[in-house]
């Protein structure tokens, strides 16, 4: 049984989880409610992400302000514009996230924390993009990145234990070395709720696959492609390549995915399966896996026909982010497209096209491999 909390209150939410209240049906028919202030503990159980404290900062720097954003169903109340809820305007999703902001003298970040749950994880350095050259570092028991950020401001990210954690500089300066030990020293929270979600699989905390919601088009990784991953006509798949599919509840079904591209599976024992979605309407599915050393590092692996939108290109362009290696290459008897970020530090990610099926395999930055392993263990994927 899991250690009760200090108040009831908290207690009735970590017996309801936020990743455990999303429903298809669900959607908004009322302003959302607004972020409010709170602590990163009190946080936890209201969040699909394992929480993180900032546990080291500068010597002049203090925490001003920790600020929850609830996750709420998708939607927008008739008349009410995406700017006056503060909503994205690229979907009508409204996950969760948690805002910690540093005070300094005369100097100010922000460290944003989420679930990046809507697609693969843009070669690690998606609030970066189109840094020239990302400086990557080691952070904890995972890779992150300096660089310049969406809004023109020094920033750093990192993944760690499944969360995004990204630093925006908004006020005067700080050294690069001060923002890689922030995000090094970080600590995920002492909370019962951080230690389920750390085994909850990734389609079961997806916030867009739990409202069945359409995320918002992002690049995927080093090669040009962009879909926006069609959640909203997505079935959870049992296990890879058996050809049965859940609900949220856990009921099983007769597949409708005797006709699916059949997946590839990487037989190196790096990696253990997470789980995987079927897109029946768009003849694809997608398996997420987790790397043993640390549970956290993704392996995404897709699969689709020719001519679904989720199929990854065989005749691809760059995107336009900078990457240390782009090729084509012969990879145990395929002729696959390879890019990697970094070399040493990745992201990496193959497409190739195989038997009347697109694939692609997307790894996230890691301190476990290198380009050399990630393709040897593209090497041993096999078809499900």
């Amino acid at each position: 049984m899991d250690t009760p909390s200090e108040t009831d209150d908290e207690s009735r939410e970590e017996r309801s989880p936020v990743w455990r209240t999303g429903s298809p049906s669900d959607r908004l028919d009322a302003a959302p409610e607004p972020p409010r202030e709170t602590t990163v503990a009190a946080a936890q159980s209201g969040v699909n992400f394992v929480a993180f404290e900032l546990a080291w900062l500068p010597d002049d720097c203090r925490v001003d302000s920790v600020t929850l954003r609830p996750e709420r169903p998708p939607g927008r109340p008739d008349g009410v514009t995406a700017d006056e809820i503060d909503q994205t305007p690229h979907s009508d999703g409204n996950p969760c996230s948690l805002r910690v902001v540093v005070d300094g003298d005369d100097r100010r970040l922000r460290v944003k924390q989420f679930a990046y749950d809507w697609a693969p994880p843009a070669a690690g350095v998606a609030p970066l993009w189109r840094t020239d050259t990302p400086e990557p570092f080691h952070c904890g028991d995972a890779v992150g990145f300096l660089g310049t950020d969406y809004k023109e401001n020094r920033g750093a990210v990192t993944n760690r234990a499944r969360t995004q954690l990204e630093v925006s500089v908004v006020d005067g300066s700080f050294a690069d070395a001060e923002l890689e030990r922030l995000l090094s020293a970080a600590t995920p929270v002492a909370h019962p709720v951080a230690d389920r979600v750390r085994r909850v699989p990734f389609h079961r905390l997806s916030y867009w696959h739990r409202y069945g919601c359409r995320p918002p088009a992002v690049p995927h990784g080093l090669w040009d492609h962009a879909p926006s991953r069609p959640y909203d006509a997505s079935q959870r798949v049992s296990r890879v390549g058996l050809g049965t599919v859940g609900d949220e509840n856990g009921s099983m079904h007769a597949a409708a995915t005797e006709s699916m591209p059949r997946p590839l599976v990487p037989t190196a024992e790096l990696y253990r399966f997470d789980s995987a979605v079927a897109f029946p309407a768009h003849d694809a599915v997608e398996c997420v896996f987790r790397h043993r050393a640390n549970e956290s590092d993704p392996l995404w692996l897709i699969a689709a026909a020719p001519s679904s939108p989720l199929a990854p290109p065989t005749d691809p362009v760059p995107a336009d982010q900078a990457a240390e290696t782009r090729e084509t290459l012969a990879l145990d008897g395929r002729t696959v497209h390879y890019a990697a970020l970094s070399e040493r530090f990745g992201g990496w990610e193959v497409t190739w096209r195989e038997a009347g099926t697109h694939y692609g395999v997307y790894a996230g930055p890691s301190r476990e491999l290198t380009g050399t392993s990630f393709r040897e263990v593209v090497a041993s994927v096999t078809r499900a």
